[in-house]
């Protein structure tokens, strides 16, 4: 059992630092960044490196390479997969008072503590750049070895696991169900999700074929395969007073262990995969 060290991940590899590490604030800056920078830092790094549907792009700031300040981490705020997951963990029914916290990364250089030094920054911004914004959902997935650490220990609310839910995959990629609904509905954007499956491989929509019958046949051929994804430790973040009232009769569990992602891995095998 892992419980001395700190996940990492760079170059799409994950990577482990000592616990015992303790980051110098005074060597480290946090600032909004351009998506374009953002999204290239994802790609290169992150297990999961498709660019979210963004609002604000975060990036941790520290000692590089000739003394020059380089980027060594990113925190991505984002729209959720729909409003009803703002709704059902902050209290608000109007969704735009929350966004989710959609990629939270550092890489191995940073020290064990920073992922929480980071984003207790990162979401000052969040509120300097979208005072709209009151409360903060993000998740942690138990088959990449998350557990929700970092959002413990700024005291996030933790709401429980989210329901096991049916994904459709393409070339070991999880699509979103925004994008698949893009598709099958014409909404604004469905030309990028469309190009975005045939990017990863999937033949494009014959001539004349309706989006919708184009996804049925990719799953009918198996090259959109159905995939089984366990449940998602659910956290929320009440940034300010009036997302503490909201929340207060809304749960706040005792935070899951690690042992429990543990548990989840050897059920589902390792990365969610058997």
């Amino acid at each position: 059992m892992l419980t001395t060290r700190s996940q990492r991940w760079r170059d799409r590899r994950s990577l482990f630092v000592s616990n015992d590490t303790v980051i110098e604030p005074s060597r480290y800056a946090v600032d909004a960044v351009s998506h374009e920078i953002a999204r290239a830092f994802l790609a290169d790094h992150h297990y999961l490196p498709r660019y979210p549907a963004a609002q604000l792009a975060c990036g941790l700031f520290g000692p590089g390479a000739a003394g020059r300040s380089s980027l060594v981490g990113l925190i991505v705020f984002g729209v959720p997969a729909s409003n009803a997951v703002i709704c059902r963990h902050t209290g608000y029914a109007d969704a735009a008072r929350g966004c989710v916290l959609q990629r939270l990364l550092c890489l191995p250089s940073v020290a064990a503590n920073g992922e929480s030094f980071f984003t207790a920054r990162a979401f000052r911004l969040l509120r300097q750049a979208k005072p709209a914004i009151d409360a903060v959902v993000s998740f942690s997935d138990p088959a990449f070895g998350h557990c929700g650490v970092v959002y413990a220990a700024l005291s996030g609310a933790y709401r429980g696991t989210t329901r096991p839910r049916t994904v459709l995959r393409l070339a070991g990629q999880t699509i979103s169900g925004r994008a698949l609904s893009k598709i099958r509905s014409l909404d604004s954007g469905h030309g990028g999700a469309i190009a975005h499956l045939v990017n990863l491989g999937a033949p494009a929509p014959m001539s004349g074929e309706h989006p919708a019958d184009w996804l049925t046949r990719l799953t009918k051929r198996g090259i959109l395969t159905r995939d089984r994804q366990s449940p998602l430790f659910t956290y929320c973040f009440e940034l300010t007073r009036d997302a503490r009232r909201r929340g207060q009769d809304l749960p706040r569990l005792a935070y899951p262990r690690r042992s429990d992602v543990i548990r989840d891995r050897l059920s589902q095998g390792v990365n969610g995969k058997t």
